[in-house]
């Protein structure tokens, strides 16, 4: 990062355009989408005697079969078995037709100005089959099955196959693939409509990219099943997009002197929000909704927010900070940082989208 002086001084912290993570390539594989780069976001400081903007562009981390009890569709719950499921992708764009960084997640390292990203085999993704409601009845066992469960990653590389064995599904089935894999229990389901809704926490984050990405790089995606056996399935995966965006946090106080940071509590200003920050959000999905409509809602103050600001928990005294944080389109945020058994407070604006990733350095007063 460069900071640049103007009259009247003004510190300006910029990078150059960031992208993080999508898995690409041939044969059968995870992918994970990557993300155009949006020059207009980062965050902007200003104090009584200094004008302060903290800019950065921006780009995040982003990288499947179920029942039906209705009488009415007899063919689907005939076909409708426990297979061994395989993930592959659709044809893609190249990442350099899309003018993208294309990368994949589960393991996070910061490489000059991207994020780089790997599956480590055994990675965990969620799966439901959304084409179904409740649990499936197979009337030959006489009994109910489940419709959601666990893929795994198969090797550590870019690239990763997805598997899992006694998924319920049928050709044509759209399997939502979620990332940290869920607990079943964790995931509800609702019928007519085929609706979802399932919750992520940002809560409990330590600044290390190793814990952002085993717990708190959220994605989603869509599978689709083209074709099935009487004992396998494939299943075609698009893309899967992040839903939160990432920020790299340094501190200085008003001498440019870093300051390690002990911990650190972010919160809104203003608005219903107001001294917190939303600890959790819901994501809803539904059958037949496309991946790019899915999104993250954050909880409100009066509900499980629980009206405290994020807390960011490091271990020693590290200068910089990874932390997770909802998308918002132009929100105030305070910075509240214990460095030397001082505290040192601060605010910046910034509009923060999702999939992207933000390096900034904010200016802190004690």
């Amino acid at each position: 990062m460069r900071k640049i002086y103007t009259q009247p001084r003004t510190k300006t912290v910029a990078t150059a355009p960031q992208q993080i993570l999508c898995a690409s390539g041939g044969g059968i594989e995870a992918q994970i989408s990557g993300y155009k780069q949006n020059t207009g976001s980062g965050f902007t400081q200003t104090f009584a005697w200094l004008a302060g903007i903290v800019c950065s562009s921006l780009l995040f981390l982003g990288t499947a079969c179920s029942t039906n009890n209705n009488p009415d569709q007899p063919k689907q719950q005939a076909e409708l078995k426990p297979r061994t499921l395989i993930v592959q992708t659709s044809p893609q764009p190249s990442p350099q037709e899309r003018g993208i960084q294309r990368l994949p997640q589960a393991t996070i390292t910061e490489n000059g100005k991207v994020l780089d990203a790997l599956w480590n085999a055994g990675d965990e993704v969620f799966y439901r089959n959304l084409s179904y409601s409740n649990k499936y009845y197979d009337k030959e066992t006489d009994s109910f099955y489940d419709l959601s469960g666990t893929l795994y990653a198969d090797k550590a590389e870019r690239i990763a196959s997805f598997t899992g064995e006694r998924v319920w599904c049928d050709e044509t089935n759209q399997l939502a693939l979620i990332y940290p894999a869920l607990n079943p229990a964790d995931f509800t389901f609702h019928d007519d409509p085929l609706t979802a809704e399932y919750t992520i926490s940002l809560a409990g984050q330590n600044g290390t990219l190793a814990t952002l990405a085993k717990d708190f790089h959220h994605i989603y995606g869509i599978a689709s099943v083209v074709s099935v056996t009487e004992t396998t399935a494939n299943a075609e995966l698009a893309e899967m997009k992040s839903l939160l965006t990432v920020c790299k946090f340094s501190f200085v106080d008003e001498n440019d002197k870093p300051l390690p940071i002990s911990s650190l509590e972010i919160s809104i200003v203003g608005g219903a929000y107001d001294g917190t920050y939303p600890q959790q959000g819901t994501v809803s999905i539904a059958h037949n909704e496309p991946t790019w409509k899915v999104s993250v809602d954050p909880e409100r103050k009066a509900s499980n927010n629980g009206g405290i600001p994020l807390t960011v928990s490091p271990t020693g005294t590290p200068k910089e900070v990874y932390v997770a944080l909802f998308p918002d389109m132009g929100a105030t945020y305070s910075f509240t940082v214990t460095s030397g058994g001082e505290t040192y407070t601060g605010e910046a604006t910034a509009t923060l989208n999702e999939g992207e990733f933000v390096p900034a350095t904010i200016i802190l007063e004690n």
